[in-house]
């Protein structure tokens, strides 16, 4: 029989394979949701829409990709199946590369992103959960590695979606859906058997459910906030640099940078959480972020890819940070602690970018960018009022 010294450097070999799978696959799931931005001055040519319908597109997009995840975050602690994770991953991958590749019309592009928005709204509550459960100390660094992933497959999204366009045409981009449905079978093994439900009885709406709820409506402001800024980048940079008679590769590739670096800011915005806690990383990344973005606006040629470098690492510096100050507020229901913080508070992030999408059509999108930028210093006031106990819960779990 082997002791337990035999059998822990084991353990740890399966806990880092699988938080290494999970990881990969947000790689492989984030990619498709940020495929289009990039392509937005084709897709408005070819599709006929404006630049706030052009807006719109990422406010409605959310309402599955986002608000779903509440949801679906319930049901995967409820039943506990590898199918949240596996069938989200396959299935948003082919629905998002057709509608690239296929879609004759806006508001059937629209209708697709939203199916395909069902996807990724089953995987990402379920995986999230699944990594907290992994390990027991260092979470902020744990769920950096997770989150990681997902910045990695942002950064490649636009440069993936430029190249296939401009190496294959349109309907090219229906290529895009193999690592989808590759990386889905390889998550199918490694989820054999299937993870064991959390929670066995049907009642979640406890006291400390309650008290988790009371405690979110702070961090839900200020995550909203901070993605309206985000997804206004997301959408209106390429918007910006089309109107600036610039490249699309070159826009695709200021979009890359921005993630890429954002994958090294969120990792340093967790571990550096695990020693500070949540507030400093928090505030300090919104005033960072907000005076990257106004000097990106204001300077031009080399510091152009050199302060979104620096945006995309301040920002994303507090992905993690988010994900495990939810985790903590709900203890008992980590999918759905996932849902509510990622989901609903991008949401609210997202159905404004509309809004800018309307101060970009009035004004420009570089003011729309702008406004983006004092959105961010905005969220400061609730991040200030996130309770100290959840803090502190979050340093000990």
């Amino acid at each position: 029989m082997a002791t337990a010294a035999q059998e822990l450097p084991e353990q740890m070999g399966q806990v880092w394979l699988k938080t290494s799978g999970f990881t990969l696959g947000h790689f492989v799931n984030d990619s498709y949701p940020n495929l289009y931005p990039a392509l937005l001055p084709v897709l408005m040519v070819d599709l006929h829409f404006s630049v706030v319908l052009a807006g719109l597109l990422s406010s409605i997009a959310a309402l599955t990709t986002q608000l779903l995840q509440p949801l679906t975050g319930f049901l995967a602690d409820r039943f506990g199946t590898r199918w949240f994770v596996v069938g989200g991953l396959g299935g948003g991958a082919l629905v998002a590369s057709s509608a690239l590749a296929f879609a004759p019309a806006y508001w059937i592009f629209l209708a697709a992103l939203l199916v395909g928005g069902i996807g990724n709204a089953l995987f990402h509550p379920h995986a999230s959960a699944l990594v907290g459960d992994l390990t027991a100390r260092k979470k902020g660094l744990s769920m950096s590695f997770f989150m990681i992933g997902g910045n990695f497959g942002r950064a490649v999204a636009p440069v993936a979606a430029t190249t296939t366009f401009l190496l294959l045409g349109r309907h090219g981009l229906a290529l895009l859906a193999i690592p989808g449905v590759i990386m889905a079978v390889i998550l199918a093994r490694l989820l054999t058997p299937a993870p064991a439900p959390r929670i066995r009885s049907v009642r979640v709406w406890t006291p400390e459910f309650r008290q988790g709820l009371r405690h979110a409506a702070n961090l839900l402001a200020m995550v909203g906030l901070r993605n309206l800024a985000s997804s206004g980048v997301l959408v209106l940079v390429p918007i910006l640099w089309h109107e600036l008679h610039r490249p699309l590769a070159e826009a695709a590739g200021l979009l890359s940078v921005m993630f890429l670096a954002g994958a090294f800011g969120n990792m340093s915005g967790g571990a550096l959480s695990d020693r500070l806690g949540p507030k400093p990383v928090l505030i300090g990344s919104a005033v960072l972020s907000s005076a990257c973005l106004v000097a990106f606006l204001t300077v031009g040629g080399p510091w152009s890819w050199i302060t979104m470098a620096a945006l995309g690492f301040c920002l994303f510096s507090s992905s993690s940070v988010v994900m495990v100050y939810g985790q903590a507020l709900f203890p008992n229901n980590k999918g759905m602690a996932s849902g509510i913080t990622v989901g609903v508070g991008n949401t609210l992030g997202a159905l404004a970018v509309a809004l800018l999408g309307l101060v970009a059509a009035a004004y420009g999108p570089k003011v729309a960018l702008m406004v983006g930028a004092a959105t961010l210093l905005g969220s400061i006031p609730f991040t200030l009022r996130l309770k100290n106990d959840q803090e502190q819960a979050i340093q000990t779990t």
